[in-house]
This record gives C-alpha cells, sequence and structure tokens, in this order.
C-alpha cells in the first residue's frame, strides 16, 4: 500500500520523504528508544564540544537536549534563530516589535543566497502583483519581476499549544542545512517567513508553570497536576486575549506590529500551527465547510492540493489524521480566513495535545503521547507545506494576481451579500469613532476617501432602516469603494448582513464595521467618484480642532467638550480636574449640548490657578476633543451650570476580583480596557480577599463574567446589596449579570420558558430525530453571535451618547425579562436581527429582552451589562457605555 503511493510521489519528495521517516523516528518515542535517544544526545553533545565555533548547529547541539525533552524558553528559541542566521547563507532575521512584556518578536527569511540578497525586490514585485505597490507598476508588468513564491509559517499564537515553536526549530535547521536532501532545491524558487512565536508571553507563562509543575519523572497520568493548568492559563497574551481571533481587529500590540509587516509581504500562502485535544489525531487542510462565499475555486482546490501531499507522508508513517471537519473558514480574525482573504491559501494546522500534554500524557486509547511525537507531526506538514509551494510555485503567483484582479472564478461572485458597488458611511455625532473606523481601515490596508463632488445623490440602501433611497453626500462622509485590491477583504468586512452558507460554524457570524462603530451607513449600488485619503493622514472628519488654551477667552467660566473619547474623560479624573456632565441637554448660543456633555467649571478647580486653561489645552489636544468657551453660567435653553441637573462626576475608586471563577477572557478585556483604552487605574484583587472585606474603600466594582457563587455565598450576596444601598455602584458583565438574575433585592430576571402547542408537536417530532444529526439539531438554541439592533433610552445616563437605536453583538441564548421595578431602567432592549446566525428557538427568547439596563438600589446602582460590550475589544462602541457605566451612572 506505501509502495502504490510512493510510486507517484517525485525524486525530490521520495528524498524528502526518507529523511523524513529518519527524523521522525528520532523524534517519535518509543519505551525500547529512549535509552537510545538519550546516547545519541549525549554523544552529539560532546561533538558539538569540539565543533568549530563557525558551524551551523542542530537544535540539539546548540541547547544540548533533544528537542522533545524539554520545553525551550523564548529566549533561547530567540538565541537558536539568531544562531541559525550567523551560519546560515540562507536565513536573516529581523526584529518586528515586542510583546506587551517586553518579549522580543522576529521574523526569519529563508531562501537561496540569491534571494535574500534581492529580497526587497522581491517584496516589491508581490505587491505589484497585487496592484498595491506605491511606484505604479502595473500587476501585468509585476508578473515578469520575480518568479518566486513567498510561505509564511506561523507558530504558537496559543501559548499553551507549545510544541509549535520546538518544530520551528527543526523546520528552521533543516531548510537553513546545505545537507538536506530537497530544502535548496525547494528554496530556488519559495522564499520562506518563520515567525517563531507570535506569543512569547503566553507561550512563557505556561512553560515557566509547566516546569515549576513536573516532577523528577514525568508523569502521564492525566490527573497530574502538570497536566491541569491554573488560571488564567497559558493560552492568550498578557491581557488574556486569544491573538487568532484578532487578525481582523488589531486590539493587541503583537497583532498590529505582525500585520504591519504582513501586509509588506502578502504571502501566496499562510499557516497557523495549533494545537487541540489530546486525544484527537492530526488535522490539515481542507477546512470544514462552511467556506465564506467570497474563496476563490482556486484556494478551495489548493487546500485539496496541499492535503493529499501531507497525507502521503502521515500514511508513510502510519499516523492518524483528518480533513474537512470542525475548522471552518468564515470568521474574518482568524490565521487562516484571514489570510484567506488577503489572496493567499490561509490554513490551519492541528496537532493532539496542547496545554493538557505536556512533555508526556497518556491518551484514552492508553497510548502516551510525548511531546517529540507532536513536533514530527508539525514539522512534516511545515516541510510538506514549502515542498507543495515549490513545486506550483508558477501556479500560485498567477492566481495571486488573479485574486487582487478580481478576475478569479469564485463562489463569491455568483452570491454576494448586497452587490454594493462602495459603502458610504457617516457620523451623525462628533466624528470621533469615525476617525477610529478611518484608523482601522489604515492597519487593514483597505482603501477610503471622502467624495469627490459633495451636493451629489446617489442611489442607496440605508443600513439602519433597509430602506432604498437617494442620498446626499456629506464633504466628510467616507466612501469604501469596493473596486479596490483589498476588495475581497472590504466585502467581508462591509457586507450588511452576513453570507453564511451553513449555521454549523466555529465561531461568531456577524461583525460589519458600520455595526461595530455605530455609523450610519449606505450600500451605494453604483460607485461614487472618492478622493482616496492617504494611509494613516487625517481623514478631516467632523471633529473640531481644539481651541488653545492661551487664546482663550479672558474671564472663561466654563469649558464645554462633547467627550466621545473616553479616555479623555478618565485622563481629566486622573489629573484631578473636576468634571460635571449634563442630564438635559443645554442650549447656548448657536451650540446644542446634548446629555453627557462634559463640562468643566473654573468653580471647583481653583487649586489649578492658572494653569487650568494649559492643562486642559494639552489633555484635549491629546485626545482630539474640541473645547467651547463660555464666559457664563447661564444658558439659552436647558438647566444653568449651577442646576441639579448639571452633575458633578466624582472620580471613582475602582475594584475588580481578578481569577477564577471569572472568565479569563471577560477578566482581560476590562484589564485591557483600563490600562490600554481609557488609561484609568483598577485595582485588581483575588476573588477569595472581597470575602469579609471592607466594600467601602471602593466606589465601584466590576464583575467580569463569570458565576461567583464560590466568593459571594447567600450571606456574602447580602453583604454586596449592603454596600450597594449604602451608596456602592456594582457593574456586572456577560454571565456575572446572568448569575446575579432571580437573586433576592436583584430585579434582573431571566426570560421564563412557556409551553406552547408548537412546543408539543416539536416534543413528537423529537421522538423521530437521528443520532447522526445531533450536533445540528443542538443549533435550534445556540446563539454563536448575531446583530442585533438595540433600543436605546438616550435619556438615562448609561444610554449618553448613542442615538434612538444602536446596533450590539449578542451571544445570549436564552435572554433576561425587561425589568419590571420601578427603580430599574431597560436601557437597551434587542430588537431584529440585522445580521448573522441564531437558533430559531434562541431568537424566539431573545426577542424583546434586554441587553443593557440598571436599577437603583438604596443610595447605589447596578449595571447589567448582559451583552459584554467590551467581547473582543473590537465592539468599538461599547467603550462610551461602559464608560457611562463606570463614571455617570449612580453619581
Amino acid at each position: 500500500m506505501i509502495y502504490r503511493r510512493l510510486q507517484f510521489l517525485s525524486p525530490a519528495s521520495l528524498l524528502f520523504l526518507a529523511a523524513l521517516v529518519f527524523i521522525a523516528a528520532g523524534l517519535v518515542h518509543s519505551a525500547q528508544a529512549q535509552t537510545a535517544e538519550v546516547q545519541s544526545s549525549q554523544a552529539q553533545s560532546s561533538q558539538a564540544q569540539v565543533a568549530p565555533a563557525e558551524a551551523l548547529l542542530s537544535p540539539a547541539d546548540f541547547l544540548g537536549y533533544e528537542l522533545g525533552e524539554r520545553f525551550t524558553r523564548h529566549e533561547r528559541v530567540l538565541a537558536y534563530a539568531r544562531h541559525v542566521a550567523e551560519h546560515s547563507e540562507r536565513v536573516e532575521i529581523e526584529p518586528y516589535g515586542k510583546s506587551y512584556e517586553g518579549r522580543a518578536l522576529i521574523l526569519l527569511y529563508v531562501s537561496t543566497p540569491g534571494n535574500l540578497v534581492r529580497r526587497a525586490d522581491i517584496r516589491t514585485s508581490n505587491l505589484r502583483r497585487a496592484g498595491l505597490s506605491a511606484d505604479g507598476v502595473t500587476p501585468r508588468a509585476a508578473a515578469m519581476d520575480s518568479d518566486v513564491a513567498i510561505v509564511w509559517l506561523s507558530y504558537n499564537v496559543h501559548g499553551n499549544e507549545s510544541v509549535s515553536s520546538e518544530a520551528s526549530m527543526q523546520t528552521l535547521y533543516d531548510l537553513a542545512r546545505e545537507t538536506h536532501p530537497s530544502s535548496g532545491t525547494w528554496l530556488e524558487n519559495t522564499l520562506v517567513i518563520m515567525d517563531p512565536m507570535i506569543n512569547p508571553d503566553g507561550r512563557d507563562r505556561y512553560v515557566n508553570w509547566y516546569n515549576r509543575m513536573v516532577g523528577m519523572h514525568v508523569d502521564a497520568t492525566p490527573g497530574a497536576i502538570e497536566h491541569n493548568e491554573t488560571w488564567p492559563g497559558g493560552r492568550t497574551n498578557h491581557y488574556f486575549f486569544d491573538l487568532n481571533r484578532d487578525w481582523s481587529w488589531l486590539t493587541q500590540t503583537e497583532t498590529r506590529q505582525r500585520m504591519a509587516r504582513y501586509r509588506e509581504w502578502l504571502p501566496q500562502v499562510h499557516v497557523d500551527f495549533h494545537e487541540q485535544g489530546v486525544d484527537s489525531p492530526y488535522y490539515f487542510a481542507p477546512a470544514a465547510e462552511p467556506y465564506h462565499p467570497v474563496i476563490t475555486d482556486w484556494q478551495r482546490e489548493f487546500q485539496q492540493v496541499i492535503g493529499r501531499n501531507h497525507a502521503s507522508y502521515f500514511d508513510a508513517n502510519g499516523w492518524l489524521y483528518f480533513t474537512r471537519q470542525v475548522f471552518d473558514l468564515y470568521y474574518p480574525g482568524y490565521g487562516d480566513t484571514f489570510p484567506i482573504y488577503n489572496g493567499a491559501i490561509g490554513m490551519t494546522y492541528e496537532q493532539g495535545g496542547s496545554g493538557r500534554a505536556g512533555l508526556a500524557v497518556e491518551t484514552a486509547e492508553g497510548d502516551t503521547l510525548r511531546l517529540s511525537d507532536r513536533i514530527a507531526g508539525h514539522y512534516t506538514t511545515g516541510m510538506s507545506t514549502v515542498e507543495v509551494a515549490s513545486r506550483y510555485a508558477d501556479e500560485l503567483l498567477a492566481q495571486f494576481s488573479a485574486f487582487f484582479a478580481g478576475t478569479s472564478p469564485a463562489t463569491a461572485h455568483k452570491s454576494q451579500s448586497d452587490g454594493a458597488a462602495a459603502w458610504l458611511v457617516r457620523s451623525a455625532g462628533s466624528g470621533e469613532a469615525l476617525d477610529a473606523l478611518t484608523r482601522h481601515l489604515d492597519g487593514l490596508g483597505i482603501l477610503y476617501g471622502h467624495p469627490s463632488r459633495a451636493g451629489e445623490r446617489v442611489d442607496a440602501t440605508a443600513w439602519r432602516s433597509g430602506e432604498n433611497a437617494r442620498v446626499e453626500l456629506h464633504e466628510r462622509d467616507i466612501i469604501v469603494p469596493a473596486d479596490q485590491p483589498r476588495r475581497v477583504l472590504a466585502r467581508v468586512l462591509f457586507e450588511r448582513t452576513s453570507a453564511l452558507p451553513d449555521s454549523l460554524t466555529y465561531d461568531i457570524t456577524a461583525w460589519a464595521l458600520p455595526y461595530v462603530y455605530d455609523l450610519d451607513a449606505f450600500s451605494l449600488a453604483r460607485g461614487a467618484a472618492v478622493d482616496l485619503a492617504p494611509s494613516s493622514v487625517s481623514t478631516g472628519t467632523a471633529r473640531k480642532t481644539a481651541t488653545r488654551a492661551d487664546v482663550a477667552p479672558p474671564g472663561t467660566y466654563a469649558w464645554y467638550f462633547e467627550g466621545d473619547d473616553p479616555a479623555f474623560l478618565a485622563e481629566l479624573l486622573r489629573r484631578g480636574i473636576r468634571v460635571r456632565y449634563n442630564t438635559e441637554p443645554i442650549t447656548l448660543g448657536g451650540d446644542v449640548f446634548p446629555r453627557g456633555t462634559l463640562i468643566v467649571t473654573r468653580r471647583g478647580n481653583e487649586a489649578f490657578g492658572g494653569k487650568l486653561h494649559g492643562m486642559l489645552a494639552e489633555i484635549a489636544a491629546a485626545h482630539e476633543e474640541a473645547a467651547t468657551f463660555s464666559a457664563t453660567g447661564m444658558v439659552d435653553k436647558g438647566p444653568d451650570l449651577g442646576s441639579g441637573d448639571v452633575r458633578y462626576i466624582e472620580a471613582p475608586r475602582i475594584a475588580m476580583p481578578f481569577g477564577s471563577p471569572a472568565s479569563s477572557a471577560s477578566a482581560g478585556q476590562l484589564w485591557h480596557y483600563f490600562d490600554e483604552v481609557i488609561g484609568y487605574p483598577v485595582t485588581r484583587m483575588e476573588p477569595n480577599d472581597f470575602k469579609g472585606a471592607d466594600l467601602s474603600t471602593w466606589d465601584v466594582i466590576v464583575l467580569p463574567s463569570g458565576s461567583w457563587s464560590t466568593v459571594w455565598n447567600e450571606e456574602g450576596l447580602g453583604a454586596l446589596r449592603d454596600w450597594v444601598r449604602a451608596g456602592g455602584r456594582l457593574v456586572a458583565f456577560g454571565g456575572a449579570a446572568s448569575w446575579l438574575a432571580g437573586k433576592e433585592g436583584f430585579a434582573l430576571k431571566e426570560v421564563k420558558k412557556v409551553e406552547t402547542p408548537e412546543d408539543s408537536v416539536r416534543a413528537e417530532r423529537a421522538a423521530a430525530k437521528r443520532y447522526a444529526d445531533r450536533e445540528r439539531d443542538g443549533l435550534t438554541t445556540d446563539n454563536p453571535g448575531a446583530i442585533f439592533e438595540v433600543a436605546v433610552d438616550g435619556t438615562h445616563p448609561l444610554g449618553y451618547g448613542f442615538g434612538e437605536t444602536s446596533w450590539m453583538l449578542s451571544r445570549q441564548g436564552s435572554g433576561h425579562e425587561v425589568m419590571l421595578d420601578g427603580s430599574a431602567w431597560n436601557v437597551g432592549i434587542l430588537g431584529r436581527r440585522v445580521s448573522g446566525h441564531i437558533g430559531y428557538r434562541a431568537e424566539e427568547r431573545v426577542d424583546g429582552t434586554l441587553s443593557f439596563g440598571a436599577e437603583s438600589m438604596g443610595r447605589g446602582s447596578v449595571v447589567y451589562l448582559l451583552d459584554d460590550p467590551l467581547y473582543r475589544a473590537f465592539w468599538y462602541s461599547g467603550r462610551r457605555l461602559v464608560a457611562n457605566a463606570l463614571f455617570l451612572v449612580g453619581q
């Protein structure tokens, strides 16, 4: 059987297979092989001691142990990468940034010496193929410049999927060494870019934890402590973000720095190396359905080509594997889909193991899965990927050019979500959200601009109403043309309703950027003339330039700020400036200041003396906030500044339980919000430290999503209620809000299931359902993540800054009733679903239910944020909602 497979392989493949089998034999442990490997390692170490200084060392020779015997920390992985770059003419190294914790991020460029000499030319030629070069050379002419395909291999995006970086060292060595039987040939027409550790903070967190837990002898028992990570685990980065959900959103520093390099190269092939459960075999392409309709026929077909090449090697070794299941190609934030939407063959490879595997673990079948086994799997698919890319380099380059030219046959062209020729986006407010959107588009490389002919009317479909209308173009509108090099990515991120071919998917199902930024949007039936904005240049939106304080009118009584950026208010409070806000609209001269406008008066800020003007100007300029000055506290309409309707904002002292049972993702999102988004201090404490603590120290307690019964039992919850009644403010996110539902003293209730005649019919049908359909049947009550219209009460402080309607990404599957208590306020109520999938039973239960609200309790308040507005930090409008909850509600 193996011979029949091998006879179809090329001579180069046969040589590689022979080398692979040899390497795998050294990596894959068995009980009988362990002694021989130790002896081999000792012999190699002895040889390394007498090796000449200029020699290229194997990972084992350099590290002093065989790969798979222990985990290698970040600095040693980078040290080996530098060693290879110094001792191989095939490798160059380039730092591209640092992680949040200061660990270096690097790229390795691997090819022939000749290709590396002209590395910059290869990059320029590749951008020309995509129509993205600034030199004006056409993609057709660029096809003559270079015949080198680009392969990008990304390792360890999840820190505790730790085999990836170990495998990267063996892959790097065999691509770099001249004695490898095949790699030199592959590199003649291939440039390999390797990122050996995308998430060094998470990986070192896992490796350091594991090294502390493991004993003198590895314990393969699954229940052993070394196989059970403690909160928060090593999967995520410093702020507990999953970097493999962030490719499109750019919320994390590691993503932003990597994306800057990725945009410069745009590889033809990208691989994201992962691990899955201990008992799972290896997964590689082709991927599972659903595929997003924009994925081209070629991208689908080439996954089959690569998968069959991998299978030939796995078959020869007798390794188990699977394809076309679990891992679909839809959500745009993954390390396979985002590259696909940028013209690549993007793939996820999943080795069985992950954080539970350690150095060795017993599987359900009674086998022992060792780190060396896992290394062999990722090494094999990595090398096989380079081999296939080299073999099909010409076709990869031709199809890459066709993708960006818009000439690739694709299912998408038969089923576009709205057929828009362009998307128009505008802001009814200050323009701060519109500015943030343009910065996001700059980071992704999506082109946009302003209308060339303001005042012109165009045919459009309004996103909020769904109605077709003639829309007048405004000077400050943003237009994103569909016809641009990154047309596919733009369409995916601006599709008004998600084109989901199959509801059995792996992640959220809706994400359109106008919804994310809560902006008015229109799909244009025909393109409008656009003056394209240069990347990373101010777009001149509705924001005014903050007036300098040294030209402030003499005798200024008050400063008015729109305050749409929560970080602006946070800095004012952090600097000790006393701030107020209006609870009713104010008219002054020709200006109307809506509820929630930030007001700074000279009264109350006397301590700053003449420095107040300068401080306000400095802070306003840093946040691009505009100031309106007033020489009087009397207004033309609305409350005067001494009215009780203009409230003082006391800078709150905020605490947050930080640890189990909190969702680490939710806790990390909040930590990131305080640190990186608004820059305001929060005291993070061990959850159990809240038991019996004097809560009066804090004005606000933030509860990340989770069930908190282990921290606050019935007696403890009573103490928490007493703290609220005495003036404390409790802000509960997601599962924490659900945990409070139905508890004594809290107005929030879960939706009760009411039996209907239809339920009886369904129960009868359930008796006839098939076992094979069990997973799909479960989708009826599932909400993976869909976007809903939300009716907002903008008169409540929690709703300040929003219009009558907004949008929210909801993942609720059961829903919470609107609160009927007289002291409770239903500020945001879920309405119609506008994009994405939700099971019909789940949709019935969430329709008309609460998304966010607040209740007064004694002198304090409770805020319920049931649809986590900070989810993955990409839902931009949620930032204002959370700031309202922290700083305005209950003041």
